[in-house]
């Protein structure tokens, strides 16, 4: 599918689509809803001065599908796009971006990641994984700036350790942008000069 904001392609299994009355997505348990409210992820966000907001690299991709699992995630697909050439089937070893299951499955991974490492955290930064993240965004604020350049550390390392990689880091503070690595950072704020540019006024999941 192309994103037309965003001037992107992304891969997208339609899961529901049906054959014969059946889809993968009327066969698969959904599993719980481990997604925080919207409303309080947007209120919590607004509690403190200076805010930080990153995304999860591809998420759903991070997280593997158990080795008995994959044979339902059978595909076909023409090699290098030839429709010429023989059929080849392959299978998804990760959750996808389509499957009804997926959001479950990979917010339970991430919050498991932020309880098995909770003892080598200030609960701060563990209770962020679990309560300021809407599915891939998380929305932090802070009252200061180093408490909020010390979570942004603290929070890669812990996400790290279950595979997740945080990037697309923006703040409205200079300080917080200048401690993270410009490769890391979202591309709006890439090529500003710090010391000059004004700040861009940026969106929250959309609003």
């Amino acid at each position: 599918m192309y994103h037309a904001k965003k001037g992107t392609l992304r891969v997208v299994f339609d899961c529901g689509a049906s054959f014969k009355g059946m889809s993968l997505n009327s066969q698969l348990i959904q599993g719980p809803d481990l997604t925080n409210s919207l409303l309080g992820v947007l209120l919590r966000f607004r509690q403190e001065v200076v805010a930080v907001m990153a995304d999860i690299q591809a998420m759903y991709h991070q997280v593997k599908v158990t080795k008995q699992d994959v044979d339902f995630l059978r595909f076909l697909w023409w090699p290098a796009g030839e429709l010429t050439q023989h059929l080849t089937e392959y299978r998804m070893i990760v959750h996808l971006f389509g499957a009804i299951s997926s959001p479950s499955c990979a917010s339970f991974v991430l919050r498991k990641t932020a309880e098995d490492n909770r003892a080598k955290f200030p609960v701060h930064v563990t209770d962020t994984i679990k309560h300021n993240f809407y599915v891939d965004d998380c929305l932090k604020s802070l009252p200061s700036e180093a408490e909020a350049i010390a979570l942004v550390r603290d929070l890669t390392t812990v996400c790290q350790l279950g595979g997740f990689r945080l990037v697309k880091w923006i703040s409205n503070s200079r300080s917080v942008l200048e401690s993270i690595d410009v490769e890391k950072r979202a591309k709006e704020v890439k090529q500003l000069n710090l010391d000059r540019d004004n700040l861009p006024v940026e969106r929250t999941l959309g609003l």
